[in-house]
């Protein structure tokens, strides 16, 4: 079996090199592809197009030059997909969205499932014509000339996302695999025979409607480009039941015992922005996320000097800054429906020290809650590898072989693919302008 293997491991990497001359493909990081000069040191003055950055030190995106279906069918050519995309940016809504100019419009096309999250520094935004509007959940999408081989004579929607500049961790999107497995139905609970890329019979609660099995697969591909005044780093990150705080909530939700838990979360309730924690009035914009309403809910920033917290769209609370109480009573942003999240909910904000040295304060009772877990312990180290974009549309193939766990977080000694939850693209500090469609799992074709 491992010779098997390691022969369909070969034969894909010699497949991926051939791709990748016939067409605009990289299926690893740091190369660029023959004859596509990166547009970014282009002359400003020269262009008009869209801006991240301020008009004083923009470098507008004009656009790429459109890819034809022959040049998509010939990148994925030898290639096929899963049965349901994680995001192709076909489905449409009609939900209201305000946008940044308190407008509300329809939201038309979307990015189907797919939230946002950051650091709480800088919002991230989805962009269609003159409309810019927070990400949220299930982002407007918009039109662009990279065609659709499936609908060639329709517009093919992509997801455009920008912001900035990030002074944390940055911040990503992602899909939860659960939307696929029971909202599109690809894993009915009550099917007898379910199909090879659900989740095994007998397969415990947290898992069986929040996962898929994809070993049968070879790893995540994605269309990107970026703009000229964007960072290229965009990294593909893939959570199983192992590293994911969803599961992990779920079997808090489920009351599972600790011993039976595959890592831990923990939730800092200090600021990370470098300002301080605060009680801000009755009635603030931020009330709703956490806190007593009448008696004031604790943000970072200074009431007299600081814009109200939290920033408030369609779908709730998006990259809030709250802190102390307010923060530990939040809801668990994967499951606002619950109300409420068992581990932290009515939780003191308790300042701890880990035995590494590090101290901050974070949502636990000593009397009657372990400590925060240790980051040997802790969820949200996925599996992933990074992506150089260029400002150029490219196919990007990552194969399940080379993604990695940075060690920040709980290590495993190995990588399941038989119980995938979330598939994330993610971002750095600094600023970020992407264009992003057709997220999917793939393989060689048998």
């Amino acid at each position: 079996m491992a010779q098997a293997r390691r022969h369909r491991s070969e034969a894909q990497h010699g497949l991926l090199a051939a791709l990748c001359v016939l067409a605009a493909c990289i299926p690893t990081a740091g190369k660029q592809v023959p004859g596509k000069p990166d547009a970014g040191n282009q002359d400003p003055a020269a262009s008009t197009g869209f801006c991240v950055k301020p008009a004083a030190t923009c470098n507008p995106d004009p656009g790429a030059p459109p890819v034809s279906c022959a040049a998509v069918q010939a990148a994925e050519a030898g290639l096929e997909f899963f049965p349901d995309p994680i995001a192709n940016f076909e489905q449409t809504s009609t939900a209201p969205v305000t946008d940044v100019n308190n407008r509300t419009i329809e939201k038309g096309p979307i990015g189907h499932y797919m939230y946002s999250y950051t650091d709480a520094t800088a919002q991230v935004y989805a962009n269609r014509d003159e409309t810019k509007a927070p990400v949220g959940y299930e982002p407007i999408a918009t039109t662009s000339d990279l065609c659709d081989p499936q609908m060639p004579d329709q517009p093919n929607h992509v997801l455009h996302v920008s912001g900035g500049p990030y002074l944390g961790w940055g911040g990503g999107i992602g899909v939860a695999l659960a939307h696929l497995n029971q909202g599109d139905g690809l894993c009915l609970l009550s099917e007898a025979h379910p199909r090879d890329y659900c989740p095994p019979a007998g397969a415990e609660d947290a898992v069986v409607g929040t996962t898929l099995n994809v070993s049968q697969w070879d790893g995540v591909a994605v269309w990107a480009r970026r703009a000229p005044d964007s960072q290229p780093l965009l990294r593909v990150l893939v959570g199983n039941k192992y590293v994911d705080e969803d599961i992990n909530y779920q079997q808090y939700v489920g009351k599972m015992p600790l011993s039976s838990h595959y890592c831990e979360r923990v939730r800092e309730c200090a600021c990370v922005n470098g300002k301080a924690c605060s009680l801000w009035g009755a009635g603030d914009a931020g009330a709703q996320g956490g806190g007593d309403a009448g008696a004031g809910s604790y943000y970072c920033g200074d009431p007299a000097a600081d814009p109200p917290p939290g920033t408030i769209s369609g779908n709730g609370i998006v990259a809030t800054n709250s802190c102390n109480t307010t923060h530990c009573n939040e809801v668990y942003p994967a499951y606002p429906q619950d109300g409420f999240d068992p581990q932290f909910i009515g939780r003191p904000c308790t300042p701890y020290a880990f035995r590494s040295g590090f101290e901050s304060s974070y949502c636990y009772n000593p009397a009657t809650d372990p400590p925060p877990a240790e980051s040997d312990q802790q969820c949200g180290d996925y599996w992933t590898f990074p992506l150089h974009l260029t400002t150029e549309w490219q196919l990007f193939l990552v194969p399940f072989t080379t993604m990695f766990q940075q060690g920040w977080a709980k290590r495993w000694p190995f990588f399941d693919t038989t119980s995938v939850s979330v598939v994330r693209l993610t971002w750095d500090a600094g600023w970020v302008d992407y264009w992003i469609d057709n997220l999917r799992f793939y393989r060689v074709r048998r």
